[in-house]
């Protein structure tokens, strides 16, 4: 039965690793005294994109004619979601419309520099925390990418999206702690999130399946 059970634990381990947000990095989170006062959320974006996000974590993204552009998984059940540039959404699952072309998109995801309030370069981003709180999942539905940004703490975490960074709050607790982000910090994911997919070249008769 040993020897049966080491290859067995073997492959759930190697499955674990294979998992795509077990590679995130660590981010340059650092610990702020007081939490600046939130301004007024961004207007949200619109377009032909469905977005669809249902309660145990399943993710899809389909466009305009019906063509199923993502399928993914979450870390965890969502808890919390956002969209743009902070907008709260309602509920732990949906469908909402995203738009196809974004800033990210445009400027294969260099953000505009310079600007006093970056959330406008966030435009047509969903952020899904889930239940487990280590991860903040980012999808850019224009372009079918996902990243996942690791958090500061395991706890239940409430999030601030203010103009120069994104803020993590511990939730609950008197002396609840907290921590920025600034929105700089997040370039690599923001660049990542914004190159479109390499397509697929199309089968032929000796090699039907692309890539096997």
């Amino acid at each position: 039965m040993r020897l049966v059970a080491f290859p067995l634990m073997a492959a759930t381990f190697a499955a674990a690793q294979a998992l795509p947000w077990s590679a995130s990095p660590a981010l340059p989170w650092r610990a702020l005294a007081t939490l600046p006062p939130p301004p007024a959320s961004p207007t949200p974006s619109r377009g032909s994109l469905a977005v669809t996000l249902e309660a145990g974590g399943s993710l899809r993204v389909v466009d305009g004619r019906g063509i199923v552009r993502v399928r993914a998984g979450l870390p965890g059940r969502p808890a919390r979601l956002w969209r743009d540039g902070g907008v709260p959404l309602e509920g732990i699952s949906g469908t909402w419309p995203f738009p196809d072309v974004t800033p990210l998109s445009r400027n294969f995801g260099l953000p505009l520099l310079g600007q006093k309030d970056f959330r406008p370069s966030l435009e047509g981003l969903l952020w899904i925390l889930d239940d487990d709180a280590s991860f903040l999942t980012v999808l850019h539905p224009a372009t079918g990418r996902l990243v996942y940004l690791t958090l500061p703490a395991e706890e239940g975490l409430e999030l601030v999206f203010l103009p120069d960074m994104l803020v993590a709050k511990e939730a609950e607790g008197g002396q609840s702690r907290v921590w920025g982000l600034p929105w700089l910090g997040l370039l690599p994911q923001f660049i990542q999130l914004g190159v479109p997919p390499v397509p697929e070249k199309p089968g032929t008769a000796l090699q039907p399946y692309p890539g096997g």
